[in-house]
């Protein structure tokens, strides 16, 4: 601002300078303009200054390594013609906590674009400091100082494991008694007094010439788990991520419940049961919000 200020100074001696040697109408007409200038700039920032809003809008989730920006969006009934704005916010790594400032500007009702910051997993946190709006002269200006804060999670890309996990080895095992009386397995023994007479067997009953009953069995499966190991070397931490978020998929579409099971160093193992889509994108979300030391010895 001190910059335009200075120019239209000098403008403005210039302009009387042109006057005092030539006297004619177009030099006075010049002087009459220029000053005319900081009034019509002041209201044109109180005009500003009364109408102006933003709004911040986010991208909920992105993979890594796609484009996507965060837009502000300004408006206002007369914002749109007599101003511009600096905004100035704040790139937040939830997983480092590691902060970057960033500028944007706006002219007029034109939306304001940040890149976001795809390069890792994880999730950032923007946040809108100020916003410093001019007028179309840049004399003046005021700031606001609310804050808007927007989210974005960037999940990991799916990559195969150099081993793949062998599905047949998490299949059912073993037999044991189940609790609901429709299943479809069961097994037969002699009748006991105390069994539910809806549980004889019939036909088996009278080829046996005695009284059988059905008992109820479920399949026993195999204890499946998927292991995370955090790493502050983020390229190796966003393979291993995208390894886990394939194998997980893979137990679900064959129907196999398992456990994430996530081992930050020096601290407590977090688990997570797996059991359905929705299982795996509350983890995924958890998981991109857990904190990476600043000191990490990986030792895998």
């Amino acid at each position: 601002m001190l910059k335009n200020w200075c120019i239209y100074i000098l403008t403005l001696i210039g302009s009387v300078v042109f006057f005092l040697f030539y006297q004619m109408w177009f030099a006075w007409y010049c002087i009459v303009l220029l000053l005319l200038i900081p009034p019509i700039a002041l209201v044109m920032c109180l005009l500003s200054l009364r109408s102006a809003r933003y709004t911040l809008e986010v991208p909920k989730t992105v993979r890594t390594g796609e484009s996507a920006d965060v837009l502000i969006r300004p408006y206002g009934k007369y914002f749109s013609f007599f101003s511009f704005c600096y905004i100035f916010l704040t790139e937040m790594d939830n997983m480092t906590d590691e902060t970057r400032r960033l500028k944007a500007i706006s002219h007029g009702s034109d939306t304001a674009r940040v890149p976001v910051n795809t390069k890792h997993c994880g999730s950032m946190t923007y946040r809108i400091e100020k916003i410093r709006i001019y007028d179309l002269f840049g004399l003046f200006h005021y700031t606001r100082k609310k804050q808007s804060v927007g989210e974005v999670i960037i999940q990991p890309v799916p990559k195969i494991p150099e081993i793949m996990p062998d599905a047949n080895g998490f299949k059912a095992k073993s037999l044991k008694r189940s609790r609901s009386p429709y299943s479809e397995i069961y097994d037969v023994r002699d009748y006991m007094p105390g069994d539910p007479v809806k549980n004889i067997h019939w036909k088996a009953s009278a080829k046996k010439d005695k009284t059988l009953i059905k008992e109820p069995q479920e399949e026993v499966f195999g204890h499946a788990r998927v292991f995370l190991s955090i790493s502050d070397d983020r390229d190796l931490f966003d393979q291993r991520l995208g390894e886990m978020l394939f194998t997980s998929n893979y137990f679900l579409k064959k129907e196999i419940p398992h456990k994430i099971r996530v081992l930050p160093p020096m601290k407590r193992e977090r688990a997570f049961d797996i059991q359905s889509q929705r299982d795996l994108d509350t983890a995924m979300i958890r998981i991109l919000h857990l904190k990476i030391p600043k000191e990490l010895a990986d030792e895998t």
